[in-house]
């Protein structure tokens, strides 16, 4: 009997165990899933934003790289242009400018004498002058070594060229060097500055001195040019007429350089008389594009519609596989040697795929792209059109594209962050979730094993009791636990049992009924727990991609050091993870645009309308906004709507500053602006209460803003900032304050703009101390440079 009420309580212990154990797996589970979907959801969000945030960003600084590009190429042009316009009017103007052009060329500044080269066969200026001319041994008389008539005609034609091509050649944008080349009859050559042409031509290109230059150096560019005369509605329509020779080694030891060529006709544009040309060095170019940074080794790049990579730092060639085509140019062969690096040579497919897929207009285009099996963000921007010259007949336009790669880790890097948290907080959770379980499972088990015991005791005295009732023992007395009494079997054999099942149903129901309250208990807990994690994360989340955007907007270091009129040196410092202060410097083909604000408060909404303050300001900057008090009321508008449509009661104060050539002008209302001149005894405080309103406070408030005008002169200094600055305390409560800030001034203002605003941020830390910091704290120092276009 003993045998049988053992596998009773075994049965009884794993049935109810096993039902428990699937209970509690159900419940962990059912917590593991929704953590899941918790873990995707937030990252998916992040992952939005993030994506968003990033793709304006690109978009507006490529466009920004673009058109700085832009102009740089288009700077030298309008060189070009404008004294192939002056030449043009002379040959046009000939027979009136004859007495003019005769004078020029017998003057002494101009009829220098040709010294001729018995090695070389060519004759040459000697040195000492500013301009060089060369005229080549098919242009000389073989006796007199001197240029024939014919030559001579059009050497004396153009003898006032000697007095505007080294004007051209230094002002205006960087250039090589500048020239005019005679007609394909008489192709002699002047040239600023002066260099010794020939004998460089000699060392250079042998066999120049045989064949005529235009042939020799540029084969079928005049053909091509000449073309133009048999159409002459297209001569009349074309965009421009200045030709590009494709980007070349300079033999000079001029670096990377491109040759642009303006073509000059006779008066009746029948025949080609010559052209201006110049010689552009990519340095500049090619650094600004080296030096342009994205995240941690993003990099920019500049390609042509082939495929040519002219510009991309070493690191970029590096990842982009690209190859060094042989030069196939040099001494043995005519005419120039071509830089060589195609995309398409790349030892990656995938960047070889590339040129493929280069944007076919102006708009920024964005793509992924996996380049060495990494995952990359390729953001493209075409840049202006030009015309090249095809090396032979005839030319073609070509439009050069600017690229953005960054690696995608590195863009979503906060994303990746915030994942492996949560996941290691869910790892944490289900850990718990486990060990609660397990625990649960023990004690309930225990409480069974010991339940169990008692109620197959109290069957063995029964099932004792009912044999000796079978075999007539009436007389015989079972103890039962439940003390209820069997004295009379017989009689009470059916209530007995039915009072036993009576017990064992309300053991049962005392069991589930608190297995069902450590569920409901275990439940609720869990809820609390989820629904705290997922707003501290969505919180966590919220902060720190509004402080990164922000943070992503203020201008760079490298920005401000290539403005070149202005030092600029800038400084913020927000009191909680996200601030209310705002400030920008923004390059425009105005001058500068420098702004600062405070927005009431600090934290998520006033920097998001820090944020739609700066690209409203940039927006309007963009769109060649001009009138200051316009561009305020402006942007006062689009955040007065935008603060209307949220539902918060913020506003700023704003201070919009216009740059130019040593003059500020100032409008809206802010803190006081204070002016430091170069060896000043006292600091000048520009009040700009009477200047505008608050921004976000009223719709219009074009009635209420005024505009004053400030005179830099070299070595000036302007400081702006937040009240944080000035009404910083420290432990005794007492506040920094405007005077104070103006005695420090007064004392650095000599030193460079970087050195006065670490001066002062110190200054401000030194008297804060230990105490808390309650309000953003920025600071904005402007310095004139000494230049030419500066205030007298």
């Amino acid at each position: 009997m003993a045998k049988r009420s053992t596998r009773f309580r075994t049965k009884f212990i794993l049935a109810a165990g096993v039902a428990v154990f699937v209970g509690l797996s159900l419940n962990v589970l059912f917590a593991l899933n929704g953590l899941h979907q918790l873990e995707d959801a937030s990252s998916n969000e992040i992952q939005k934003g993030l994506t968003d945030a990033n793709t304006e960003y690109l978009s507006n600084y490529i466009e920004d790289k673009a058109q700085a590009t832009n102009r740089m190429l288009e700077a030298p042009m309008k060189d070009l242009k404008m004294l192939a316009d002056i030449t043009q009017e002379l040959f046009d103007n000939e027979a009136q400018l004859a007495d003019f052009i005769a004078t020029t060329a017998n003057n002494s500044l101009f009829a220098k004498p040709i010294a001729y080269n018995e090695k070389g066969g060519w004759g040459q200026t000697p040195a000492g002058h500013s301009t060089a001319l060369a005229a080549w041994g098919y242009l000389l008389d073989e006796s007199s070594h001197q240029p024939t008539p014919t030559a001579q005609a059009a050497i004396d034609r153009t003898a006032v060229l000697d007095l505007m091509l080294p004007s051209f050649q230094r002002n205006g944008a960087d250039k090589l060097q500048m020239y005019y080349v005679g007609p394909k009859h008489s192709p002699f050559v002047r040239l600023a500055p002066y260099v010794n042409m020939g004998e460089a031509f000699d060392q250079l290109y042998p066999g120049h001195n045989e064949k005529l230059f235009w042939d020799f150096f540029f084969p079928g560019m005049v053909e091509g040019w000449e073309q133009w005369l048999r159409d002459p509605d297209s001569f009349n329509s074309r965009a421009t007429d200045i030709t590009i020779t494709e980007p070349y080694e300079d033999a000079a030891g001029g670096g990377l350089v491109m040759t642009f060529f303006h073509p000059l006709w006779n008066q009746q544009r029948a025949s080609f008389e010559g052209a201006i040309g110049l010689d552009l060095t990519l340095d500049q170019i090619i650094n600004y594009i080296e030096g342009v940074r994205l995240a941690e080794t993003g990099f920019a790049f500049l390609v042509q519609e082939n495929g040519n990579v002219l510009a991309v730092p070493d690191s970029g060639e590096t990842i982009l596989g690209l190859v060094h085509a042989e030069d196939k140019g040099g001494k043995d062969k005519q005419g120039v040697s071509v830089l060589e690096r195609n995309l398409s040579s790349s030892t990656d497919p995938n960047v070889a795929n590339l040129t493929e897929r280069l944007p076919a207009s102006h708009e920024v285009t964005l793509e992924a792209v996996v380049i060495g099996g990494k995952e990359y963000i390729l953001a493209t921007r075409q840049l202006s059109k030009l015309n090249f010259w095809t090396g032979a007949v005839g030319s073609r336009p070509e439009t050069w594209t600017l690229g953005f790669l960054v690696p995608r880790d590195e863009i979503y890097a906060s994303l990746f962050a915030s994942q492996a948290s949560i996941s290691s907080s869910n790892t944490s959770i289900i850990a718990g979730q486990i060990a609660i379980a397990l625990s649960t499972l023990i004690l309930v088990l225990a409480g069974i094993f010991m339940i169990s015991r008692r109620i197959t005791a109290s069957l063995v005295s029964l099932s004792k009791g009912a044999e000796e009732i079978a075999n007539k023992n009436y007389d015989v007395k079972v103890e039962v636990i439940t003390e209820d009494e069997i004295g009379q079997l017989a009689r009470t054999f059916n209530t007995m049992a039915g009072e036993i099942r009576e017990y064992m149903g309300n053991l049962e129901g005392l069991v589930r009924l608190r297995t069902a309250e450590l569920e409901l208990a275990y439940e609720e807990i869990s809820s609390l727990n989820r629904r705290l994690k997922a707003d501290n994360l969505r919180m966590s989340a919220e902060l720190d991609v509004a402080r990164r955007l922000q943070l992503m907007v203020l201008p760079h270091a490298d920005e401000l050091r290539q403005l070149e009129q202005l030092e600029v040196a800038g400084y913020m410092s927000p009191a909680d993870e996200v601030g209310g202060d705002y400030y920008d410097v923004l390059r425009s083909p105005d001058g500068i645009k420098i702004a600062i604000g405070d927005v009431t408060g600090h934290g998520l909404e006033s920097g998001v309308l820090m944020i739609m303050v700066q690209t409203a300001v940039r927006t309007l900057l963009l769109s060649e906004e001009k009138d200051p008090r316009r561009f305020l009321n402006i942007v006062n508008k689009v955040v007065y709507q935008n603060v209307q449509r949220i539902e918060t009661d913020r506003n700023l104060t704003l201070s919009l500053l216009d740059y130019n050539d040593g003059k500020i002008r100032l409008t809206g209302q802010h803190e006081e602006v204070l002016l430091v001149r170069a060896g000043a005894d006292a600091v000048e405080r520009i009040d700009t209460m009477a200047l505008g309103l608050p921004i976000g406070i009223e719709y219009d408030i074009e009635d209420f803003i005024a505009d004053m005008q400030i005179s830099l002169n070299p070595g000036d200094l302007v400081a702006l900032y937040t009240d944080g600055i000035t009404e910083a305390e420290n432990q005794a409560s007492e506040q920094y304050g405007v005077d104070r800030l103006c005695a420090c001034l007064l004392r650095e203002h000599q030193k460079p703009a970087e050195q006065v605003r670490q001066a002062v941020i110190e200054d401000v830390l030194e008297h804060i101390g230990t105490q808390k910091v309650y309000d953003d704290l920025t600071l904005v120092i402007l310095k004139q440079r000494n230049f030419a276009g500066g205030a007298a």
